[in-house]
């Protein structure tokens, strides 16, 4: 990746949609190697510092609002993935999140919607794992179509309905 500048928006790891506040030197930190200084967009008061040269760390550009608009019309399209097992379906899900790829957390939130279903017809509910799996794939998906589309990430799921629907394709599952 390219080196960040002020202003740039990234998507960081699990924490979600962040802005480069500053590409410097840190007094309280090795003086010299470079540091981001990167805020959470959606959270106030968080500063997280990151090793310019720090290849393990997962962090990519937003998509751009066509890019958004594109990966919207595609939703449909995204199927599901499920794991019965409860051990591989964590594990499974656990890469998907920390992968970066927003059709893997489209895929994520899909599969666990069905086994939502499935397990509310038995009377029963998702385990506590699947619960903050879905949570955390639907924080991060959200947060960067918020922020390509310039709307909260509360607005996100009306904003989809909206345009599928004007698609012809209401989303399910």
């Amino acid at each position: 990746m390219k080196l960040l500048k002020q202003g740039d928006r990234v998507l960081y790891e699990t924490v979600g949609v962040c802005q480069v506040k500053n590409v410097s030197t840190l007094d309280f930190l090795k003086k010299d190697r470079l540091y981001y200084s990167i805020c959470p967009v959606f959270q106030k008061d968080t500063v997280i510092y990151v090793p310019v040269d720090n290849e393990k760390v997962k962090m990519r550009p937003v998509m751009s609002r066509e890019e958004a608009e594109e990966f919207i019309s595609e939703l449909p399209q995204i199927q599901g993935i499920q794991a019965e097992n409860d051990k591989e379906r964590f594990q499974m899900y656990k890469q998907m999140l920390f992968s970066g790829d927003r059709r893997e957390w489209a895929a994520m939130i899909k599969g666990l919607r069905v086994l939502q279903k499935k397990r509310m017809e038995k009377g029963a509910r998702l385990a506590v794992r699947d619960q903050e799996g879905m949570r955390t794939a639907q924080k991060l998906l959200h947060e960067e179509l918020a922020a390509a589309l310039e709307i909260l990430p509360e607005q996100v799921p009306a904003y989809i309905q909206e345009k599928l629907c004007a698609q012809g394709e209401p989303l399910e599952a």
